[in-house]
């Protein structure tokens, strides 16, 4: 195994290996890692037959592995090498470590989260709560648009969400538009629009892999939010999607209210866990804190 910078990385060889993997990895796509990551480096076995994306800044010279904005984990694709034996090895190069992965136990203060997903091959509309299917037949007034227009979702995001979430900064929305471009000129993504008469009152974003559909990014306006517009575009998309693929990923949550808003349409929880390692300096801490 062996670190590698970004520049010395065959991004054909690392797309092929990701895409050829039967849980393909949409975060870990080269064009995904260099927008929300640009200096990402990764560990590679000979002839990249195993591989690991490692993200990274480097501050004052100190540098720091860290799992990137609109990512929800990293995995390792082939057996050359686990992630107990990737840690060990990191730790020799990077003075923290963060990361998530679904492996329960890869060092110690692991903590575990949560996202939700359906099943598009099970009867799950059947596992609507009686909530969700009273509120979708008051939703007649939408309808739904498919858009390549990502600066509609930004705007509506912008006024409506980002305001809300205290760990997204102003790069951060810049580099969400700039993945759900990529993604739709590489047909890796869709926007969906929700309409009222001519007004575009809610959107959201979803992209694919072989198997599945994952919800990155939605937003609606206040008013629309209560007249049911999040369930009907969910709704929707979950229709649309079912015959292309077989699991439907709504991005997952920890906050309670957006879970509990997901489990209304029957999704189940899957486990993953977040892993940090803090060897930093005591000057680089104090530094840190004093720049709060």
């Amino acid at each position: 195994m062996k670190l590698v910078q970004r520049k010395d990385i065959d991004t054909k060889k690392w797309d092929a290996v990701i895409g050829a993997s039967p849980m393909e990895n949409m975060f870990q796509y080269s064009w995904y890692l260099d927008i929300v990551s640009p200096d990402w480096s990764a560990l590679i076995s000979e002839n990249y037959k195993t591989i690991l994306p490692v993200p990274f800044t480097k501050k004052l010279n100190v540098r720091q592995f860290y799992q990137a904005q609109f990512t929800r984990e990293y995995t390792i694709i082939g057996s050359d090498f686990d992630f107990k034996q990737a840690v060990e090895f990191l730790a020799a190069h990077f003075k923290a470590i963060h990361f998530r992965n679904a492996e329960k136990g890869i060092v110690k203060g692991g903590k575990k989260r949560t996202h939700q997903f359906i099943n598009l091959e099970s009867d799950f509309r059947e596992n609507y709560s009686t909530n969700a299917k009273r509120i979708l037949k008051k939703t007649t007034d939408f309808r739904l648009e498919s858009s390549t227009d990502v600066e509609v979702l930004i705007k509506i995001f912008k006024e409506h969400v980002a305001h809300k979430i205290e760990t997204l900064s102003k790069k951060d929305v810049q580099v969400l538009q700039a993945l759900m471009k990529k993604m739709i000129s590489l047909k890796k993504g869709e926007l969906l629009l929700v309409k009222k008469g001519n007004e575009i009152v809610a959107a959201g974003f979803f992209m694919f892999d072989k198997t599945r559909v994952t919800y990155l990014k939605g937003a609606s306006s206040e008013s629309a939010k209560k007249e049911g517009a999040m369930y009907f575009l969910l709704d929707q998309a979950l229709k649309k999607y079912t015959s292309r693929y077989s699991i439907f990923d709504f991005g997952g949550s920890d906050v309670d209210k957006v879970a509990e808003f997901y489990h209304k349409f029957g999704a189940e929880d899957r486990a993953y866990y977040d892993y940090k390692i803090d060897d930093l300096p005591f000057w680089f801490k104090a530094l840190k804190k004093l720049k709060r």
